[in-house]
Order: C-alpha cells, then structure tokens, then sequence
C-alpha cells in the first residue's frame, strides 16, 4: 500500500468519525434574538443544527444563516401553541436522534392585559399556552429523538421574573411571570419523568439581554450583548448533569432563586 493511499484512507476514516460524533441540537424560536445566536455559536462549533420557526419564509436573517452553513443548519416550521405543528415535526424527524434539545420560544405578550386594572384572560392564556405548554409538548413530541441520541439533554430558558424571591422587587407582567414559574416546575416534573430514559432535564436563563423582547417589557437599565448571553449560556447548558438539574441557573452560573 503506497503512502498516499494510506493517507487517503486514514483522512477519509478520520472525515467519517467526526461526521459520526458531530452533535445534533434542536433549536425553537429561532428567527431572531437570543435563538438566532444560538443557531450561529452552535454551527460554530461544529454542530449540526436544526431550527425552528413559526414563518420560516419571514425569517430573513435566519435564512441567511442556513445559506452560510448549508451543510450543518437546516430551518423547519414550528409553531410550539400549535398541537398540529408539533405533531408535523415530530413526523418529520421520526427516528433522528437530538443530542440538544433547546426549548428557546417564547412571548413576553402584551403588557397592559397583564396590569392590575386592565388585566384580561386572552393575554394570560397566550403567554401560558406559548411559554408553558409549548416546550412540554414539544419535549414530549421529540423525547425519542432526545433518547435515541448520544446527548440525551433537554433544556428550557427560564427568566429570574419567574422567581417568587425575586419578583416581591417588582409588581406586573402577571402572565409572563407566571408562564415562567410554571415552566420551571414543570420542567422539573419532566425530568422525573425523562429520568429512566437517561434524558437530562434542565432549566437555564439567558439574563437580561439587549433583546426586542426586552425593549417591549419596558427595561431601561444595563444588558448583556446577545452573544455574551448564549456564548454563557452554552457553557451552563453543557455542564447540566442529574447532578446539577435541580436549580434554574443563569447564564453566568448563578443559580436563580425558585
């Protein structure tokens, strides 16, 4: 066997292995913000990466993204309130194993609706069925995926307004702040639930970042720069074990009161 025929073999073995451990992360909410980076830090590193929209066909930034890395990030429909949506992906994606699971969409929703004074049912059960039921069904919907991959981790984004210690600093956002302290008891009750399988469950919050969702809740005070957020975020969702599921932790690492 010549030297060049040995070298060929051991790169094309070598190009084999690392398509074969390259890691897999589902991605919601990504047409903007703190999802949008995401999808850039992850493909990055080398992952491969699919990620969801609601109007992919909107998502001009995202799609751009998917053309600089053709190879590793593919853009799917998801609508997390929407069962039918759900169920497509899931169909979709049947027998793909998702080493990552990052349940990342989610709705601030209108602020005054969510005021003492002009508080209203509709807002309340937009947020609730975006932010909470969204990342459980869409977890149940793709548990198999989770459990067939070498990763087996699913986490969701939190908000430190979901904390009852925190929140006796500031009144309002009544619905969002519920959504968020549902999520993180839910996300708990998951965990028990995904636990025999070997899937990790984990709760994770990006911090105050220079978002349009931010914008919109009125905040006037310092942020992170988005890649700062994800860029720690990252970090935090990697380190997340059965050891440590059981705090909601920011993304610097400090752990968020319940």
């Amino acid at each position: 066997m010549t030297k060049f025929l040995r070298a060929t073999l051991l790169a094309t073995a070598v190009l084999f292995a690392n398509e074969a451990s390259a890691a897999t992360a589902l991605i919601t909410g990504t047409n903007r913000g703190i999802g949008l980076e995401m999808v850039k830090q992850y493909a990055d590193k080398g992952w491969t990466v699919i990620a969801t929209a609601r109007k992919p066909s909107d998502a001009k930034d995202l799609n751009e993204v998917a053309g600089k890395y053709k190879k590793t990030v593919s853009v799917e429909t998801l609508d997390v309130a929407n069962p039918d949506s759900i169920k497509a992906l899931a169909t979709k994606l049947k027998g793909k194993p998702i080493d990552l699971l990052i349940n990342n969409a989610g709705t601030l929703g209108d602020l005054p609706p969510q005021t003492v004074g002009t508080f209203q049912k509709d807002t309340f059960e937009t947020v609730l069925l975006t932010n909470v039921y969204g990342p459980l069904a869409v977890s149940e919907a793709l548990r198999e995926n989770v459990a067939a991959s070498q990763g087996k981790k699913i986490v969701a984004l939190t908000s430190g307004l979901g904390s009852a210690t925190l929140t006796q600093r500031r009144g309002g956002m009544y619905a969002y702040r519920a959504s968020k302290g549902a999520l993180n008891v839910s996300m708990r009750a998951l965990a028990a639930d995904l636990k025999p399988q070997g899937i990790v469950v984990g709760i994770v919050a990006p911090g105050m970042v220079e978002t349009d969702l931010l914008a919109a809740s009125g905040y006037k005070g310092p942020a992170l720069k988005v890649g700062e957020s994800v860029a720690g975020l990252m970090k935090v969702i990697d380190g997340v074990t059965f050891e440590t599921n059981d705090k909601a932790v920011n993304y610097n690492g400090d752990v968020i009161p319940w």
